[in-house]
């Protein structure tokens, strides 16, 4: 791509009436498939497999280290008056804008150097935000904008999609872990427990996705801590888990009730499909959410030429009344529009049908709880714009 063609990214997305624009976008559809070419490398690869890292991803990798200790050298300031939000922060991301330039054009091959007025903004903004203190799924988003669009510029190819994740991306989960930990940062939009993690998303797709296959763990395995403890080296959806259960107190249910909802799938190839759709739904056509996106030409908010008007694909087939009961029924769903589900999930838990000794958990965990969790209802859909 020449030169001249870089241009600073803007938002484009001002209103609900520029969100059809957006959803029929090449920056929709080129970031969407990006996703599941990573998703599609990891599926049933551990966390710990070996695979050949080449000097630039290393570098990468050790910029980002960099990071990390920059936050170990911030002092915390006073916060009696605070619950989260330690302005102490407000220096790391200060930092970070100054030599974010130096910083990628240290790692990055000379010859990308020009792409730079679009690549860093994607950068500091994939750390949170300073003046609310906070961080959530739209900076995880910039992160991976900005895998994507240095594979675009060709500093990546698709045979590094597996590094990309299980190293540079798993590598900056643990930046913003400790960003969020130090200074107490606070969830961007969380919605509590009706989103899969107060900060993160894609792991959890990509985590997923390394689950497909296995035949030691079914979904409901998460539910219990030693079983979570003892694999999350394998997978990223098992590591978020482990983190929740470092981090939050109380009943399981309680506290991350779309985990424990969403264990009651059967297999996690089903789960795997699930989460790319609740992706699209929670993040990708929320206007909070997408408000703050910016583009640019590497990721462009103009109409693509191959994107299907119709999404009938991504309507759900009618519920077999034979199944167990729908704990969120969607309704069906035309461009635009998306329920908080996307995929259905029984509101029993005895769904796993796989009665092995080498499994580790299966079956009806749940009937631990001696209430039975009052059933969830989706909101309507958003109506189109």
């Amino acid at each position: 791509m020449a030169s001249e063609s870089y241009k600073v990214p803007e938002k484009m997305i001002k209103n609900v009436f520029d969100l059809n624009p957006w959803y029929f976008s090449k920056a929709y559809e080129e970031y969407l498939a990006f996703l599941h070419r990573l998703n599609d490398s990891v599926v049933g690869v551990h966390t710990t497999a070996d695979m050949r890292c080449s000097d630039l991803v290393i570098d990468f990798i050790n910029m980002l280290d960099t990071l990390e200790k920059w936050i170990d050298e911030i002092p915390l300031e006073d916060t009696s008056e605070q619950r989260f939000g330690n302005k102490a922060y407000r220096r790391f991301y200060e930092r970070l804008c100054k030599e974010a330039t130096e910083l990628l054009s240290r790692v990055l091959p000379p010859n990308t150097h020009d792409a730079l007025i679009e690549l860093v903004p994607y950068f500091t903004e994939a750390f949170g935000n300073a003046t609310r203190i906070d961080y959530g799924s739209g900076h995880e988003a910039n992160f991976l904008i900005l895998l994507f669009c240095l594979q675009k510029t060709h500093v990546f190819t698709d045979n590094d999609n597996q590094v990309l994740v299980l190293r540079i991306f798993h590598k900056y989960l643990r930046v913003c872990r400790h960003l969020q930990m130090k200074f107490k940062m606070e969830p961007a939009g969380s919605r509590g427990v009706h989103a899969i993690d107060d900060f993160q998303f894609a792991p959890f797709i990509f985590g997923s996705a390394q689950l497909i296959g296995s035949k030691n763990l079914v979904p409901d395995s998460y539910l219990k801590e030693t079983v979570v403890e003892a694999n999350a080296h394998l997978s990223l959806f098992l590591d978020c888990v482990k983190f929740i259960n470092q981090t939050k107190t109380g009943p399981f249910h309680e506290h991350s009730n779309q985990l424990w909802n969403i264990s009651a799938v059967p297999h996690w190839k089903k789960v795997n499909s699930g989460m790319f759709k609740m992706y699209e739904g929670e993040v990708l056509k929320k206007f909070p959410v997408v408000q703050h996106m910016m583009f640019g030409s590497l990721f462009s908010f103009d109409r693509s030429e191959t994107m299907k008007e119709s999404t009938e694909d991504s309507i759900p087939a009618p519920h077999d009344p034979s199944m167990p009961p729908i704990a969120c029924q969607m309704p069906q769903r035309a461009p635009a529009q998306h329920g908080m589900f996307a995929f259905q999930i029984p509101s029993v838990a005895n769904t796993s049908t796989v009665r092995s000794s080498s499994v580790v958990e299966s079956g009806d965990l749940r009937n631990l709880h001696k209430e039975k969790h009052p059933e969830e209802h989706c909101p309507p859909p958003m109506a189109e714009p």
